[in-house]
Order: C-alpha cells, then structure tokens, then sequence
C-alpha cells in the first residue's frame, strides 16, 4: 500500500485549510473540504490547450505539428467508452452531473454529486486514463464539432474575440479558435489523437482538485489503496510562441444591429508563471480604473449615448503569453478606437487612476469575491491545483498589498512595447 501524506497550506483571509500533495505517479491532488455544503464538485485538469499543437519529439528532438483543435476534440471523445456507451450518461446514473472545457492552455472535467463521492472518484479517473477511439467515431464527432464550429463562426461576439486575437498572434495557434478550423478538423485521425493522449495525458501534466463535503481521510484511504500506475513523471516539453508582427487594424461585416469594437494589446516581456495570478489582478485593477463603469471615461461616453454596458474586459496572464482585450457595442467604432488606444499608450497621465479610485476597485473586487467563495463551481473551475504560486485564496492578501505604483509597474510591463491592434465589425 502506497503511503500518501498531505501537506497543509492555511489562508488567513479566507479561513480555509488546502491539502496538497503529489503522488508517487506524478499527479498533484488538492483537497478543500467544506462540510457546510451537501456536494462535493471534483475537477480533473490536464495541462494541456488548444496553444499545445506543436510537440517536440523525444527521439530526435524534432517538432510535429499537428491539426489546430485537436485538445479540444480529444476532450469529447474521451466521454466515449469501448463499448461505444457513454461516460457523461454513467455519471448521471450516479446522481452527479458532469462536465468538461477546452481553453488555450488546459482541458477540465468536472463533476459535482451529493452521493457516491468515491465511485464518481473513478469514474472520472477512467475519464483520463482511457481512450477509446475508433475511425468511425472520429468521423462522427467530426461532424458534431464542425456544427459547434459553424454556431461559434455565427456568433458576432465570438467572432470578434477570435478575429482579434488571430491579429494579435498571426502565425500561432492562438490565431485559430480552440475547436479549430473547418480545415483542420476535418485533418484528425486516429493517429494524432492517440499521440497526444499519449503524451499529454499522463499524472505529471494532470492535477485534481476537490471541494466540499468529503473527508481528507477518505480521499487519503482511496489513494492508498490505489495502484499507482504510471511512471511516466518526465515534464512535458512546450514550444514557445513565436511572436509576429500584429495587424493593427481590421473589420469585416456581420448581422449586427450596431458595430462591434474590439481593442487587443499584446504583451512581449514574459511573465513568471509564480506570478501569473498577481499579475492578471493588477492588470484588472488597471484596466479597470482606466474603462471601468466607475472611471470618469465610461461615465461621459456611456452619458453621450457612444457606449453601453456591453463593454468587457477580457485579460490572460500565462508564462507564454499574455495579452488583454476591451470589447464593446458602440456607433462611433473608428472615434472610440482612437480614443482608447491614445489612453492606453498615455496610461502614466491618466485622471482615473488614482489611490481612492483604487480602493474603490479593490472593495468592489472584494465584495465580488466573497460572494463566489459560497459557490463550489466557482473555486473548482478558479483554483490552480497546479501551480506553485499564488492561487484565488491570495487574493484578499494581493489586493491589500497593491499599491497604485504596483498597478502602473504592470501597465509599463504590458504596454511600453507591447502591440496594440483593433477589430470592428460593422452592420452588413
């Protein structure tokens, strides 16, 4: 029997003890009981995204590409046991409701369950575990996700996002949607699909996270008697995005009501992955101060009739790349697209970014926070099992110790020779 002792790590500012260890197999476990709810929500995370369709060989060292999408259609076809039955119909036979998604840089199966804690415990174990892939299922699932392909290619607010990004990344895969292409759906077969199940899907690229109500003695019990195959423990080898030069500005026509504006700004300075999360926060707080509905900015366009509340901020910090992106609804795209690049590049000058604005953040940050501690979906799908660095449980100590000067030092890092490009999609 193998020996599995956890270490614990308390946070203060949320009163919550976290178990962690590492098996012997190489998968990292973390526990967060809470007796006070009735469920139990587990989430099994493989390090693995739709930015990870190059692998460099172990033989030669060489890089194998491979079709864009191929993360996220393997996340679907790992649902499908040998004996074409289905994984998602075994969890619902168990009372638990199960899940899964594809982003650029991992892929998460979940499940939440009153009862059966430990069988669905195996259920998912299977889910990772196993492939079962047949030429004939590849072909039809080809076909289900070109359909999701085709829904997401009809959806302005998707499109603009994807369009956006491909102009910041040319040339990478984050210039394709996370399903892929129609091209290079249709280019993945059997072979690919085991190559990187192979690679990618083994404990020491995986961690799972559990909270709710179960015991840690429990969780212990059930990995002590488990054995632990997979030998396997050898990191795997990312490529590096190569950066090219952005297409700065872009548009195509849609069905739209009213035009669609997005502004991306892509980082080239790297980031340390210890310190992806306190960067993504003061990089919120920044964009925040400067577009947010509290800023003196928003106030006067949104009093002008020039925006609404559609406006959103989307902001990915990893170690390979990071960029932030403004969207918005407006009837004056070309004026606006001006007028917020211009604050970007001037942001040291900027009125709203001052210590009072960024209390007033902070407490709204808080506030938000605090309320998402009472749902179980909320931190299984936010704790980074996997990361040595700070996680969500920091963040109130983050956001005490955030100065206006730190928020400022992250813009600097971000926009001082980072690239700006803007995309708008105009009523056809």
């Amino acid at each position: 029997m193998t020996k599995v002792v956890f270490e614990e790590k308390y946070y203060p500012a949320v009163k919550e003890m976290v178990y962690r260890t590492r098996l012997s197999n190489g998968l990292t476990v973390a526990l967060l009981p809470k007796k006070e709810f009735k469920e139990v929500y587990g989430s099994i995370t493989v390090q693995f995204g739709s930015v990870d369709n190059m692998l460099v060989t172990e033989v030669d060292g060489d890089v194998k590409e491979y079709p864009a999408g191929i993360a996220h259609f393997l996340e679907h076809k790992l649902f499908e046991r040998e004996d074409a039955s289905d994984l998602m119909s075994a969890f619902t036979s168990l009372g638990a409701d199960s899940n899964a998604f594809t982003s650029f840089t991992k892929t998460s199966y979940l499940f939440s369950a009153t009862d059966h804690f430990l069988d669905n415990l195996d259920l998912i174990d299977e889910l990772v575990t196993s492939a079962h892939f047949t030429e004939d299922s590849i072909l039809r699932e080809q076909d289900i996700i070109q359909q999701e392909r085709e829904m997401y290619q009809d959806d302005p607010d998707s499109c603009l996002f994807f369009s956006t990004l491909a102009n910041l990344y040319p040339g990478t895969p984050l210039a394709t949607d996370i399903v892929g292409s129609e091209e290079s759906i249709s280019q993945i077969n059997l072979t690919n699909l085991q190559e990187n199940f192979t690679r990618f899907y083994k404990p020491v690229n995986m961690s799972l996270f559990l909270v709710g109500n179960f015991d840690v003695d429990q969780v212990q019990d059930y990995f002590e008697r488990k054995e632990l195959e997979g030998l396997d423990v050898k990191e795997v080898a990312r490529e590096k995005l190569i950066l090219q030069d952005v297409k700065q500005t872009d548009s195509m026509r849609m069905e739209v009501s009213s035009p669609k504006l997005a502004i991306g700004i892509r980082g080239k300075q790297d980031v340390a992955e210890d310190d992806c999360y306190r960067h993504h926060i003061l990089l919120k707080l920044l964009f925040t101060m400067m577009f947010g509905w509290t800023s003196d900015r928003f106030q006067k366009l949104y009093e002008s009739g020039k925006i609404d509340a559609s406006l959103s901020l989307e902001i990915e910090v990893t170690s390979r790349f990071h960029f932030v992106m403004l969207t918005m609804d407006t009837k004056e795209p070309v004026a606006l697209s001006h007028q917020f690049k211009k604050a970007i590049r001037n942001f040291t000058k900027d009125l709203d970014i001052t210590e009072d604005h960024l209390d007033i953040i902070k407490r709204e940050m808080f506030g938000e926070f605090f309320s998402s501690m009472n749902s179980l979906e909320f931190i299984a799908t936010q704790y980074d099992a996997f990361g040595q660095g700070e996680t969500i449980f920091d963040l109130p100590k983050i956001l005490q110790e955030i100065t206006v000067e730190d928020v400022l030092d992250a813009g600097h890092h971000l926009i001082d020779d980072g690239d700006i490009v803007d995309f708008t999609i105009f009523p056809s």
